[in-house]
């Protein structure tokens, strides 16, 4: 596949020009949901570009965008780093984000959310955190999306521990964070 249809095909899934696999297969699978449902969030009565056969057409070039990056190897799995120097546990959002060359200045521009949250995200300060679920998903969900990363697969478990803390009384919250709570 040459360069510029490859460029063609990831922008048609949204996905980045580094993504691996996993985050293609994410967007595919929420594009082809979002323009399968008849009455999804973007249809409204009048507007022809989300008519059935327009519907269609997007699906079917979000099969065969997908197709073609699968069959033609251009989906890789990304080359092992070297491990950085740093206590973070492996697989941890720091390392994701260090390991895309990112600061949290540069995710705080891109998502909007200010870089104490996004640290408080990174090293599970939850007390550090909005207490609202809703408010720690969305940030989170904004986060892996400048990575690159699947939210679908990486949001549920970051969030039942952030639930077992809420459960467990909040430990670590000061009691300034709980007054009227």
């Amino acid at each position: 596949m040459d360069p510029q249809e490859e460029r063609r095909c990831r922008t048609l899934l949204e996905v980045p020009s580094g993504a691996g696999r996993e985050v293609l297969e994410c967007a595919y699978r929420r594009l082809k949901a979002l323009y399968a449902e008849e009455h999804g969030i973007c249809s409204a009565p009048g507007m022809d570009e989300f008519s059935p056969e327009a519907r269609q057409a997007v699906l079917d070039d979000l099969e065969a965008a997908y197709t073609a990056l699968c069959r033609d190897g251009a989906v890789r799995l990304p080359a092992p780093q070297a491990a950085p120097a740093r206590s973070a546990p492996p697989g941890s959002l720091r390392e994701a984000r260090e390991a895309a060359g990112l600061d949290l200045d540069a995710i705080a521009a891109e998502t909007h959310v200010r870089p104490a949250f996004l640290s408080a995200l990174e090293e599970e300060r939850f007390q550090d955190l909005p207490l609202g679920a809703v408010q720690v998903r969305g940030y989170l969900t904004a986060y892996l999306g400048t990575l690159g990363l699947c939210a679908a697969t990486l949001v549920p478990p970051y969030l039942a521990r952030f639930q077992a803390w809420l459960d467990q009384g909040r430990p670590g919250a000061t009691s300034g964070a709980l007054a009227g709570h």
